[in-house]
């Protein structure tokens, strides 16, 4: 009876590819393993054809509408529709609710808005812009994206350059303690979105934004597995 052989470098480079793709490595093996995609290109192929045989995996599965009820739960959080009765229909509505309170509050603007303008009045201050921003740029110049923050609120805008067929880019949060990036979403394959940062994540001087490449959707094991294509800090406005 033959012992085992240890693996070749080559076997333990594919091996840790497919736990990167799976989602199985944690901590400093994570963020060691998401650093060497950004420069090691043939282990980052690696990792795309991991991908793309467990992407296989699941085409002959068949999709499952959630419940109704989980779908509303959803839409609730997101703040897209109130629960279901939440209002009682027969509950008589306040008088500013009315037609006649609407008309009441527009001629008060209106009375306000005037006065503002009056010579001789200091015309109102304009609000301030956003808080923070980022502008992400390949080394190519050929991939430019505008991140702006207004509060917990950011504005995501593609301004320039397209992933390939099949791919989008990812948006990560990038604290400065070397904690593991916390994904955003997907950047927008034309225009701008906005999007509610995640609880716990404040907007500060340190912060850096990066982009990386990958699968339509976004990476499916919650950790960036394609190359980094841009990156940039947080700078006050």
């Amino acid at each position: 009876m033959t012992e085992d052989q240890p693996l070749t470098p080559e076997q333990q480079d594919n091996l840790l590819a497919a736990e990167l793709a799976l989602g199985l490595l944690e901590g400093d093996e994570a963020r060691a393993a998401v650093a060497r995609l950004a420069e090691d290109p043939d282990f980052a192929q690696a990792v795309r054809d991991w991908q793309e045989r467990l992407a296989g995996l699941a085409e002959s599965l068949t999709p499952v509408m959630a419940p109704a009820r989980a779908r509303q739960g959803i839409r609730e959080k997101l703040g897209h529709g109130l629960a279901p009765l939440s209002e009682d229909p027969n509950q008589r509505r306040s008088w500013w609710r009315s037609p006649v309170g609407a008309l009441a509050g527009l001629l008060a603007v209106a009375a306000v808005a005037a006065f503002l303008w009056l010579p001789g009045q200091t015309p109102p201050i304009p609000t301030s812009g956003p808080d923070y921003q980022a502008e992400l740029v390949s080394e190519d110049a050929a991939l430019r994206v505008a991140a702006r923050l207004e509060g917990d609120e950011m504005e995501i805008a593609l301004q320039q350059g397209a992933p390939s067929s099949g791919r989008d880019y990812e948006i990560w949060w990038i604290r400065p303690d070397g904690s593991a990036p916390i994904s955003l979403g997907v950047v927008p394959q034309s225009g701008s979105a906005r999007m509610t940062l995640p609880e716990g994540l404040d907007p500060s001087e340190g912060i850096r934004i990066a982009l990386s490449d990958e699968p339509a959707g976004g990476s499916p094991t919650g950790q960036a597995t394609g190359p980094i294509v841009a990156i940039a800090e947080l700078t006050r406005l």
